[in-house]
């Protein structure tokens, strides 16, 4: 599928989601000033699609880097990250368990295979399970997937930083 098409669409699943979940992986930690940048960029555009939605972000980042995004701090959590508490991943487990048989839009952004069961497995079983949901992974290297979810998940190969930098809505 042509990238402008997916903005497209990606648009129209966004504007009659009920729920959204993202997910932000490695691609998003800033490296050097020009990907800082870039990833400010993209933060800000993703924070504007997500205004006025329920959403929540779970990360495989440092729970500092997450922050220094600016997202709402309850609407996240970093599981791998030391300072994680039982009350945050439970917030966030209760928030998903509120998203079954809701049109829920799941943006895996930049998690390669490092930590897999985190994000990556665990979004393609929510796809699996929740037939209202639909899903986009986009990954430079790893944005295959399952057989399974075909039907309901569009693999994007693209820098997730750029894809979402350069998002045209409409």
């Amino acid at each position: 599928m042509e990238i402008e098409k997916i903005y497209e669409e990606l648009n129209e699943k966004l504007a009659d989601a009920e729920r959204v979940l993202v997910g932000l992986g490695a691609e998003w930690k800033v490296k050097d000033e020009a990907r800082e940048a870039k990833v400010q960029e993209a933060k800000n555009k993703l924070k504007g699609l997500l205004d006025g939605k329920d959403y929540f972000v779970i990360s495989t980042m440092p729970k500092a880097e997450l922050d220094r995004l600016g997202f709402i701090n309850f609407k996240t959590v970093a599981p791998t990250d030391e300072s994680m508490t039982e009350d945050q991943w439970n917030g966030y487990m209760n928030w998903l368990s509120r998203t079954l048989n809701r049109k829920l839009v799941i943006l895996e952004l930049g998690e390669g295979f490092m930590q897999p069961q985190i994000i990556r497995w665990p979004f393609e079983r929510t796809v699996m399970i929740n037939q209202k949901s639909c899903m986009y992974r986009v990954h430079k290297t790893f944005y295959q997937t399952a057989d399974e979810i075909k039907e309901r998940a569009v693999a994007v190969k693209a820098d997730s930083v750029e894809f979402v930098a350069q998002w045209k809505e409409n």
